[in-house]
């Protein structure tokens, strides 16, 4: 054998053996002032020198709180921030002259994670502290015979708005990759193999 056949030999080698997901680093996932509401979630209202109308609200099902003298807000998917302004924009019609309002979230109801696609048994599991994306689908059953597990997906809600990232999690059974840490909300999808 010719050196440079056994050098291109060793390149290929080293090459299959390197890690996939080495350098992939996930965000964090929106913090709570980002992060849009949704039914059951706690938001506190505090309107300056108002504290008769300042207090907790929780989200309707349909995705509304009934504010004193303005009635019915929508707030399902809008921020803290798009909330404030909102109700402000509603006091100075006719209520207050220059209300200022500020929205903080207190308690969300999503602590769950999704486990989607070709598992044993998709649907959402109670999230905890530490829960990776392995132990995701270990809960959900594990993957069928028809799952792709090397394009995994895990769809998260950052600051930037909703993203999605590709693992392989044939390379974290493999001891080539890292597994990754889940946060509340997040979705991890099992694709369907092409073939």
């Amino acid at each position: 054998m010719t050196r440079a056949r056994l050098g291109l030999g060793v390149v290929l080698l080293l090459a299959a053996c390197r890690p996939t997901n080495p350098t992939l680093t996930l965000p964090p996932a929106a913090t709570p002032e980002n992060r849009t509401l949704g039914p059951g979630d706690i938001i506190e209202i505090r309107v300056r020198e108002h504290d008769d109308i300042s207090g907790p609200y929780e989200v309707s099902d349909d995705g509304k709180i009934r504010f004193p003298w303005i009635g019915d807000v929508e707030v399902r998917g809008k921020t803290g921030a798009a909330i404030a302004e909102k109700i402000e924009l509603e006091l100075q019609s006719g209520w207050l002259k220059q209300p200022q309002v500020t929205v903080r979230v207190t308690e969300r109801q999503n602590r769950e994670v999704s486990v989607l696609g070709q598992v044993k048994e998709a649907g959402s599991l109670p999230y905890k502290p530490g829960m990776t994306v392995m132990q995701a689908i270990s809960q959900a059953g594990g993957m069928n015979p028809l799952a792709m597990p090397r394009r995994v997906k895990l769809i998260r809600q950052t600051d930037k708005g909703r993203q999605t990232f590709e693992i392989d999690v044939t390379a974290i059974l493999e001891s080539r990759g890292q597994d990754f840490a889940l946060e509340p909300g997040d979705i991890v999808f099992v694709p369907e193999s092409p073939v």
